[in-house]
């Protein structure tokens, strides 16, 4: 064959699945759905804000895969892995590895900072206090024009009455 020879490049084996995943991309997190895994990367359903160009975390049980998507078709996303992903761990992730995983109490905090008892605690004790005082603040307000209404028709009266003398 002459000097314009193509190379061909072979298709790197995908594995056809459906498993439940979260996807994160520049809007936040949402629900995705693995539709076929290979070695560098992964299409999925998912109605996540994903565009092509952008860069995006997929995570499935302890696995995380960030990839690029390459391309969308409604809600069919492909994505490529620069690096190297473990098809066989991302498969094998089940729910006996979530409940282990619940039991020596490690979790996944899908939270930038990570959200503990006690911020919790301390943002619901603040949230509480501001409640309060803002209704005492109310009632105090309501207080104060009722009584001033009220006093205002006698007190003209007295305003009145002085003027006149």
């Amino acid at each position: 064959m002459g000097t314009g020879q193509h190379q061909i490049r072979t298709r790197e084996e995908r594995r056809r699945v459906m498993l439940p995943a979260r996807l994160r991309s520049q809007s936040g997190w949402s629900d995705a759905c693995i539709l076929n895994v290979s070695a560098h990367g992964l299409l999925i359903y998912s109605n996540g804000a994903a565009q092509p160009g952008n860069f995006v975390e997929v995570r499935r049980g302890g696995q995380l895969v960030i990839a690029r998507v390459v391309w969308r078709r409604n809600q069919r996303i492909g994505l490529c892995s620069p690096d190297t992903i473990h098809v066989d761990d991302i498969i094998s992730t089940d729910e006996g590895q979530a409940a282990l995983t619940t039991a020596y109490k490690v979790t996944l905090e899908r939270r930038r900072v990570p959200r503990t008892p006690d911020s919790s605690r301390s943002q619901a004790s603040a949230g509480e206090f501001i409640g309060t005082v803002l209704i005492v603040a109310a009632l105090a307000g309501a207080g104060a024009f009722y009584a001033a209404s009220t006093l205002a028709r006698p007190l003209g009266h007295v305003k009145a009455a002085l003027a006149g003398h």
